[in-house]
């Protein structure tokens, strides 16, 4: 039993639009509720403006817009994603990203993980099946360099 749960990998399913974003729970610093960001003049249409964190002004992105999709259903349940970041030099400390719903732990076993062949979106690591769910890996690293260079320009 104990191996059972050393083997697994703590993760937050992420509701978006039309998919689901499967993340570490060692990339998210804080889950919270929708709060209107102050809008940055001259930003990207993926980059929804700042959001006040911690005393911290922080930008607030869209993953769905960035990839094109469109978000014009409602915010209903929407909550912020706020990220702890991976890269040393990118400028940012945090980020956040909108979601469209409440995200959920879950522990997942590597090995229940099944890789789903055909289209990965941009700026996504893999696209994965995890029991009745499908999910994508978005690759943290990309998406932190768009979100630095773009910040940087109009922060």
């Amino acid at each position: 039993m104990l191996s059972n749960v050393l083997d697994t990998i703590r993760t937050l399913i992420v509701p978006m639009q039309d998919r689901n974003l499967l993340l570490p729970n060692v990339a998210v610093a804080e889950v919270m509720p929708y709060t209107r960001p102050r809008a940055i003049d001259d930003a990207p249409e993926w980059l929804l403006g700042s959001i006040s964190w911690r005393g911290k002004n922080i930008p607030l992105i869209s993953y769905d817009r960035l990839n094109g999709i469109d978000t014009g259903k409602g915010l209903t349940q929407a909550r912020i994603v706020v990220f702890n970041t991976v890269q040393r030099n990118s400028g940012l400390e945090f980020y956040a990203l909108v979601t469209a719903g409440i995200p959920q732990l879950r522990r997942v076993n590597p090995d229940a993980l099944q890789e789903i062949s055909g289209d990965v979106l941009e700026g996504a690591l893999s696209q994965v099946q995890i029991g009745e769910i499908q999910a994508i890996i978005p690759d943290l690293d990309a998406l932190e360099t768009a979100v630095a260079a773009t910040w940087k320009q109009v922060a």
